[in-house]
């Protein structure tokens, strides 16, 4: 889907391109030649204007007898084709309505008598367009007045094989140009069409995982509630008191399904933009007592202690609750995962910020599964987290109240010796009080 995408946006923007291409190509070409061909009548317009202007006031007289027969067509021993000529200049004497040709013209079809006759009629100058061995001639007439009537035709004429040979080279410089940068400008489109439609490939990929495993975490407590209510079901006259265990399970697997669908729909909102944020003064070592308070019986049933190094009025700017599900996540995640020994739970100020620091004497975390234990659903231990009850959201949530709140959070971890994580929050003066909605920053994973 994703090739087929790129395709059609690149063959999309390649007609769009080349459309503009023709438009402008073809624009410029024909003012090129128009204006080529229009500098060719001007020169010749200007020549048979300075010819007549340096005619005597008394023509010479038309010679006797009826005008001189046009030439024949020359071999190739004859005189020099026309291209080779230059610029030809004739001065057609008229007599009574008759037009007389200089008696030296070595070219068949020049001068050109019929545009000649047709200025004599009209009395007004007239361009024409012949063909003289098997070239365009373009031929200007210019009437010279005598007496109140026309004694002569000034006829300039030049082969058009130059000009034409020079609008070719345009056109044919834009046809190429032209398609020279349709194809590189194709390619680039292609290109950024890839760049284009990666993060959403990538969007929609993490859409499709996201519900592939959220629907995968919403079946199990679904399952042992469905298979514990059956069991109930199964003997419905026995007391209720023989299957306290599976109503036990049953509680424990609805409040697991609850926390998922919180923590889902948290994330849901933060996507849309949607989760909102009363920011105001925090005592961060407040919190972390807090937390180090809950989770203390725990670690002494499981013979982990929980320790706590909070340095005093470390004021941060952010929503309590988010800061407190956030620190109850790293440490609810160190003591389930510790075996022995202890977590400790560190709150000092560094700098312009504040800093939550929760270290465990865990297994650690493998080096190859750092960059994505941010990630939504991700486990490094998918049957270990299971059990447990984690759902793999857990650190995503973290990391998305850190970045909320303009800090971060960071790792270190290794195998064996423990994990570390930190997070750092802007101090209550870096930030105004009061309620913003914020949208799920770029989050890792997300």
């Amino acid at each position: 889907m994703f090739t087929r995408a790129r395709l059609q946006l690149t063959l999309l923007y390649a007609a769009l391109l080349g459309v503009t291409v023709v438009l402008i190509a073809g624009t410029i070409a024909w003012f090129a030649v128009r204006e080529a061909r229009q500098t060719d009548d001007r020169e010749l317009r200007l020549r048979a204007s300075t010819i007549a202007a340096g005619l005597p006031a008394q023509l010479p007289s038309v010679p006797s007898g009826p005008p001189p027969a046009p030439p024949r067509d020359h071999d190739d021993h004859g005189p020099p084709h026309l291209e080779e000529r230059g610029l030809l200049e004739y001065l057609l004497l008229v007599s009574d309505g008759v037009i007389y040709p200089p008696p030296n013209s070595a070219l068949p079809g020049l001068p050109d008598l019929a545009s000649a006759q047709q200025v004599l009629r009209t009395d007004t100058p007239r361009y024409a367009t012949i063909k003289v061995q098997g070239s365009t001639v373009r031929v200007y007439n210019l009437p010279v007045q005598r007496n109140g009537s026309v004694a002569a035709i000034v006829q300039v004429a030049r082969s058009r094989y130059f000009v034409n040979a020079a609008v070719g080279q345009i056109v044919l410089s834009a046809v190429g140009a032209g398609l020279i940068g349709l194809a590189l400008s194709s390619a680039a489109g292609y290109w950024l069409a890839g760049r284009t439609l990666r993060p959403i490939a990538r969007a929609l990929e993490r859409q499709r995982n996201f519900v592939a495993d959220a629907s995968h975490e919403l079946r199990t407590p679904l399952t042992v509630m469905l298979t514990n209510a059956e069991l109930l079901t199964r003997h419905p006259e026995r007391p209720l008191a023989e299957y306290q265990d599976v109503v036990q399970d049953i509680v424990a697997e609805i409040e697991r399904l609850s926390r998922l669908v919180a923590d889902l729909l948290t994330l849901a909102r933060a996507d849309q933009g949607k989760a909102a944020l009363a920011i105001g003064a925090v005592d961060l070592g407040e919190v972390a007592e807090t937390v180090a308070r809950r989770f203390a019986p725990l670690g002494e049933a499981k013979g982990i202690a929980v320790r706590t190094a909070i340095e005093a009025g470390v004021v941060v700017a952010g929503d309590r609750d988010r800061l407190l599900q956030l620190a109850v996540i790293l440490v609810d995640n160190a003591v389930r995962y510790t075996a022995a020994g202890e977590v400790t739970i560190r709150v000092a100020r560094e700098g312009r910020e504040g800093m939550l620091v929760v270290a465990d004497t865990g297994p650690g975390i493998a080096p190859e599964h750092l960059p994505h234990i941010f990630e939504r659903f991700y486990r490094t231990d998918a049957a270990r987290s299971s059990e447990d009850g984690g759902a793999g959201l857990g650190l995503a949530l973290a990391d998305w109240i850190a970045r909320a709140h303009r800090g971060r959070i960071h790792v270190t971890s290794e195998v064996g010796k423990g994990s570390v994580f930190t997070v750092w929050l802007p101090l209550a003066g870096a930030a105004s009080a009061g309620q913003k909605v914020l949208s799920m920053p770029n989050a890792r994973g997300s």
